[in-house]
């Protein structure tokens, strides 16, 4: 593969560099991401009451609605449901199927459905807005991360206060089995970064959290030498103990599109 240009003057400056702030920006020899095979359409299916709901009962006391939420259970478990909820009186489904008879036939499966309980309309759904409908995730840990990346953006040294003096940054790349102890080297790495790309800046997304370690997707813009815009993404994992970063992990940073 032909190397792409570099942001610094050699591949181990680079990506010593990149290591250190969880970023592995550029990487001289990058793997090729394999191609995805594409995604199955989505559907949205609308629940209502059918023609044998009776009135009289609450929905937990309807005919086969136990029935009805094991088989949704089920379709969650076979990744086949990606979401679901209530809007007024109905109920809203979105599946991932092949096509619209295969969303039919998940559908119609529903013992619910079939002893008429519910009615159930499917539809192909075209997402062109794409979100979390999950709440931030809202812990200390998590908002120390933040503050870093807030910080680190804005380049300002309030970002070196959230790193420990002992800190360890680890590059999961295989081809580079980079890692690097403490925090002046770590804030001289920065400086040097910052001084090779002055636009640099990482966005997170995604975060999850075990324990003290935070995970998360980040996307990494800068203007390289050449003056064209580069843009990677990466997983990465930082340990936050007592308000600081002790130690961080990224995996090799791909280029992307988006």
């Amino acid at each position: 593969m032909k190397p792409r240009p570099s942001l610094f003057p050699s591949r181990g400056f680079t990506a010593l560099l990149l290591a250190l702030l969880t970023l592995a920006l550029a990487p001289l020899r990058l793997a090729a991401a394999p191609n995805a095979a594409p995604a199955e359409p989505l559907f949205a299916v609308t629940f209502t009451t059918g023609p044998k709901w009776d009135a009289t009962k609450p929905p937990q006391d309807q005919a086969f609605f136990k029935e009805h939420s094991a088989h949704l259970a089920r379709l969650r478990t076979e990744n086949v449901s990606v979401l679901g909820g209530r809007h007024g009186d109905k109920g809203l489904l979105l599946l991932r199927a092949r096509d619209l008879a295969a969303a039919r036939a998940a559908v119609a499966a529903d013992p619910s459905v079939a002893a008429g309980t519910f009615a159930a309309t499917v539809e192909e759904f075209r997402p062109f807005q794409h979100g979390d409908t999950r709440a931030p995730l809202a812990t200390p840990e998590a908002a120390v991360v933040r503050e870093f990346f807030a910080a680190f953006n804005r380049q300002e040294p309030a970002a070196f206060a959230l790193l420990a003096d002992h800190i360890h940054v680890v590059s999961l790349d295989p081809d580079e089995n980079l890692s690097l102890n403490g925090l002046p080297a770590v804030r001289a790495w920065i400086e040097g970064l910052f001084s090779g790309a002055p636009d640099l800046r990482v966005e997170i997304s995604e975060l999850t959290q075990s324990g003290p370690h935070v995970s998360f997707r980040q996307r990494v813009t800068w203007t390289d030498r050449d003056g064209s815009r580069q843009l990677q993404t990466q997983l990465a994992v930082h340990e936050v103990r007592a308000g600081r970063i002790v130690r961080t992990w990224t995996t090799p940073g791909v280029p992307s599109d988006r």
